[in-house]
């Protein structure tokens, strides 16, 4: 595993013919009113394609492989539009240059794994809570194995790829050792978690 700040040392040709992943923390903006936490996340965003570029003297960015999407081509791109519009402009410029998105989610286990994580938040007694978790924990690992799945049939030898993953999810994923991972983690990151937490937890 990559990190972003030591490729200026690495050689390049130590990565020729190989498939190369580089790895972005999902994040999205659940309140719409809160103007700080959408201008971080809008930062973030911006530092993140900056990141990706740099990576990209290893091989331009051929496919993007995006949580929650299950669907392909221009579809795809406009239900990231209406859904995650802070990350819309960083898709559209690597699509724009010839990328390509590629669905990773099965619509039935992904469905079940959002239906389970419902109930969680409404369940009030102990012992219901702990089967819900069993029932959400094994959807969970079945998800991201098939994510890990359709990465590896996906990516091929010498392409490089974009993975934007919830950072909890993408270190369990089942990838082959034959795949390079970089990791790109903008340092806006930091701040959104800062911010986060003095919000929440601070007040």
């Amino acid at each position: 595993m990559v990190e972003l700040g030591k490729i200026q040392r690495l050689s390049i040709d130590e990565f020729k013919g190989k498939r190369r992943l580089f790895c972005i923390p999902n994040l999205f903006v659940f309140d719409e009113e809160d103007e700080k936490l959408k201008d971080i996340i809008e930062k973030y965003w911006q530092e993140a394609l900056i990141h990706v570029e740099k990576l990209e003297k290893l091989g331009f960015v051929t496919k993007i492989f995006i949580e929650t999407i299950f669907i392909e081509g221009q579809e795809a791109i406009d239900v990231i539009r209406e859904t995650n519009p802070y990350l819309y402009p960083f898709i559209e410029k690597k699509v724009s240059e010839g990328a390509i998105i590629i669905g990773i989610e099965d619509p039935e286990i992904f469905g079940e794994f959002i239906d389970w994580g419902n109930c969680l938040r409404i369940v009030k007694t102990n012992a219901v809570m702990q089967k819900i978790f069993d029932y959400f924990n094994k959807i969970s690992q079945k998800r991201i194995e098939e994510i890990g799945n359709k990465i590896s049939s996906s990516l091929q030898e010498g392409e490089s790829a974009i993975l934007i993953l919830r950072e909890q999810d993408r270190i369990k994923l089942p990838l082959p050792k034959d795949i390079e991972i970089f990791l790109v983690v903008p340092s806006a990151y930091d701040d959104v978690l800062r911010y986060l937490r003095d919000k929440f937890f601070l007040q």
